[in-house]
């Protein structure tokens, strides 16, 4: 964390420790505005505050001690792990309960996979009887969302009536729903028939998908060209970006 704003590392600390903005204000004895506006930097951060927010979240917030919250386990992870234990479940038998994979649950609770999709957070709560926290799942959306387009929505690829017969571009996801693949098309279900042949395309290469509808041909290329070069350390992607259509 050395280098980073105050309100950064709050952000980092509050959800390393599982706390919503809201959990953390009521805590505090403020608003959920002023713990925003703290650490979007909109608002400064007397050392009085400093102190109660690390009597909370421990020590890190100062720069003699940022290193202290490096590697903690994030929002999603802090729930998933209190949630799991409190429901007596190994992560195998949480796995199987879902209908996800163990690595899946391993990967969340190691911050591997930082945000899991809607559909894997609804199988987990629906299993553990509890919700995930509304407000940290708002920002879970933000996180993952590119803006100005909306959020990834899931489909099977393993299953052509689910495949999204409209412009846009997909992710493919291995067993760990680590992300695998990246294309665009004016038609995805098009484009998926064509990798029905291909070895990579099977189980347990790829298991799930997810998209996003662009109508834009350019813009659709742009989105591509972005995801491929901050996934680009994974197996099997188009890193050669060949023609979708």
């Amino acid at each position: 964390m050395v280098g980073m704003k105050i309100g950064e590392r709050v952000k980092i600390a509050r959800q390393q420790n599982g706390l919503s903005q809201s959990q953390l204000a009521n805590r505090m004895g403020v608003s959920q505005t002023t713990i925003s506006n703290w650490e979007a930097g909109r608002v400064p951060l007397a050392q009085e505050w400093i102190s109660k927010l690390e009597a909370i979240l421990g020590p890190g917030l100062s720069k003699q001690s940022m290193e202290a919250t490096i590697g903690g386990p994030s929002t999603v992870a802090s729930w998933l792990s209190r949630a799991r234990e409190q429901a007596g479940l190994t992560p195998a038998e949480l796995a199987k309960k879902a209908g996800l994979s163990i690595p899946t649950i391993y990967n969340i609770e190691s911050r591997r996979a930082e945000f899991p999709r809607n559909k894997t957070i609804r199988l987990l709560e629906r299993v553990l009887g509890t919700r995930f926290d509304p407000e940290a799942a708002r920002e879970l959306r933000e996180a993952s969302e590119i803006e100005g387009l909306g959020d990834f929505e899931d489909f099977n690829p393993h299953e052509q009536k689910d495949w999204p017969d409209k412009p846009g571009v997909y992710v493919f996801y291995d067993i760990s729903e680590r992300p695998v693949y990246v294309g665009q098309s004016k038609s995805m279900a098009t484009r998926m028939r064509s990798h029905q042949d291909r070895f990579w395309f099977k189980r347990p290469i790829v298991e799930t998908g997810s998209y996003i509808p662009i109508e834009d041909e350019r813009l659709r290329k742009q989105v591509e060209t972005i995801l491929v070069k901050f996934l680009k350390s994974n197996a099997v992607l188009n890193q050669q970006q060949v023609e979708r259509d």
